[in-house]
C-alpha cells in the first residue's frame, strides 16, 4: 500500500484529458542499391515511390500545467503499398508497410501550439513480387509539430502540421513522414 501512496497523491495532477486523431502523411524512402548481376556488372539502384498513409492515434495527458502538456500516445498505421523502381523502372513489385507504436509528447500551448516527442514504432515491411519477403523491425522516431487548437467549450478540435523521422536507418522502412494531424481533445 505504501508503494501506491505516491501514485494516489499524484492523481490530482493528472489532466485526465484524452486525444483521438488521424494523421494523413506523405512517407518517403531511402534509395538503396545492390550489386549487379552476372552479365550486368553495374549496381542496381532501388527507388520507392513516396506514398500517402493514414494512421490513427490516441493520447492521454498525464500532466497539464496550463501552457505545457505532457502526454503518452499510441498509434497504428494499417498496411499501405508503394511501387519499387529498380534503376527507375516500375516493375510488378510492391513494398507494403505498417506499424504500431507508443510514444511521449510535450506540447507547449499558446496561440500556436508547438510540440516535440518520440515514438517507438514496431514496423512490418513486406516486399512482394513473384515471392514474398517479410521484414519486421522496431526503431525510435522523433516527432515535431506546430498547430492550433480551436477554443470550444467541451471538446477541443485541433489541427497540426507534423514531421517525423526515424532515429535509425532501415532499408525497408520510410525515412521521413510529413503530414497533417487532426483530432479532438476531451
Amino acid at each position: 500500500m505504501k508503494a501506491l501512496l505516491p501514485l494516489i497523491l499524484a492523481l490530482p495532477l493528472a489532466a485526465q484529458s484524452f486525444e483521438v486523431g488521424v494523421n494523413v502523411s506523405r512517407q518517403t524512402y531511402t534509395r538503396s542499391s545492390a550489386p549487379g548481376f552476372p552479365g550486368h556488372p553495374d549496381p542496381v539502384v532501388f527507388d520507392y515511390d513516396a506514398k500517402t498513409v493514414v494512421a490513427a492515434r490516441v493520447g492521454y495527458a498525464l500532466v497539464d500545467l496550463g501552457p505545457a502538456l505532457f502526454q503518452v500516445t499510441a498509434a497504428y498505421q494499417p498496411k499501405a503499398d508503394t511501387d519499387l523502381k529498380p534503376n527507375g523502372v516500375t516493375v510488378p513489385t510492391t513494398l507494403s508497410s505498417e506499424y504500431w507504436g507508443v510514444g511521449a509528447m510535450f506540447n507547449f500551448k499558446a496561440l500556436v501550439s508547438v510540440g516535440a516527442g518520440v515514438d517507438y514504432r514496431f514496423e512490418k515491411a513486406t516486399l512482394s513480387n513473384v515471392t514474398t519477403a517479410d521484414y519486421t523491425f522496431s526503431r525510435p522516431w522523433a516527432r515535431a509539430n506546430v498547430g492550433y487548437a480551436f477554443p470550444t467549450p467541451v471538446v477541443k478540435p485541433f489541427l497540426t502540421l507534423e514531421v517525423a523521422a526515424p532515429l535509425t536507418k532501415n532499408d525497408h522502412g520510410p525515412e521521413l513522414q510529413v503530414g497533417l494531424y487532426a483530432g479532438l481533445r476531451f
